[in-house]
């Protein structure tokens, strides 16, 4: 009951604009903002920081929306997860759109061929479509040829490590566009 008590109290501060009262809310459920974000499919610490920011700033700008303060750990657990989904629903448009743009670069004199190539494109968007954002920035840092040495340094990785975590995600992604091409 105490508990309740407090957060109500806090609620009410921060509704009055004590950034205090609001940070010490935030604080308080952390854990269950961050482990909602994970449970969303974000995986990488930084995009998990970001987004444990931008749900702070949604819940803050929309405190007053606040039905009862017992509800408080539900309605920020959603707000985190509409941010989790709406960071990967941009995501997904970006790669979409970079790899529309590399299809739209293909253009050979064989028809056939830049028809084949389209069909290709589209699968190596299924495949990464599952992949983890940070892996694909990682494929595409290699694909533009920023050496493994400057990759390794920046993750604090060895070589072989980032080799062969490269390695694994290109393997993961051969099996996918194998199992899209058999489900075809």
């Amino acid at each position: 009951m105490r508990d309740e008590v407090r957060i109500a109290r806090l609620i009410r501060e921060a509704r009055r604009g004590n950034e205090e009262s609001f940070g010490e809310l935030l604080e308080e459920h952390r854990d269950s903002i961050t482990s909602t974000l994970i449970a969303c499919g974000i995986r990488t610490a930084e995009t998990a920081g970001d987004l444990t920011q931008d749900t702070a700033l949604r819940a803050w700008l929309r405190l007053d929306t606040l039905k009862s303060p017992s509800s408080f750990s539900p309605w920020i657990r959603q707000i985190a997860a509409n941010a989790a989904r709406d960071h990967l629903r941009r995501l997904m448009v970006r790669r979409e759109e970079s790899l529309e743009s590399a299809s739209q670069l293909v253009s050979t004199d064989d028809p056939s061929r830049d028809v084949e190539r389209r069909a290709e494109i589209e699968e190596m968007k299924a495949a990464l479509s599952t992949e983890d954002d940070a892996n694909v920035a990682l494929l595409k840092e290699r694909a533009n040829g920023v050496p493994v040495r400057e990759i390794a340094d920046r993750l604090g990785v060895s070589e072989s490590a980032l080799k062969m975590r490269i390695m694994r995600i290109r393997q993961r992604l051969r099996r996918r566009l194998e199992r899209l091409r058999e489900s075809d």
